[in-house]
């Protein structure tokens, strides 16, 4: 049951944490690009080794602007981004209480 346990905490859980970041982060990019192409420019590079953003497969973001975007009270006027931004926000929670548990589990176990 120890193994079960350890297994599901240790690499499901996070998986599943994880791919649901991802799965919000790129519908929010998605929805950034389509309805406030202004601000995703903003967030995003232009060029990477010299292959242009429009052609490249995934979002090429600026982390440090993406964090600071969503740790800001700006919405942009609209219901959607405070949506994405409370799903994304509960999903780092999740995240940091996820790994304050497992350091505080290898400490008194």
């Amino acid at each position: 049951m120890e193994g079960f346990f350890s297994f599901v905490f240790l690499v499901l859980l996070p998986l599943a944490i994880g791919l649901a970041g991802i799965y919000v982060a790129i519908d929010f990019f998605e929805y950034l690009k389509k309805n406030h192409a202004s601000k995703y420019m903003q967030m995003s590079y232009d060029s990477f080794f010299g292959i242009s953003a429009a052609s490249f497969p995934f979002h090429l973001i600026k982390p440090l602007v993406f964090i600071r975007f969503l740790l800001s009270s700006d919405n942009l006027q609209d219901r959607n981004v405070i949506d994405y931004k409370k799903k994304i926000k509960l999903i780092l929670l999740a995240f940091l209480v996820f790994f304050v548990l497992y350091f505080l589990f290898t400490i008194f176990f």
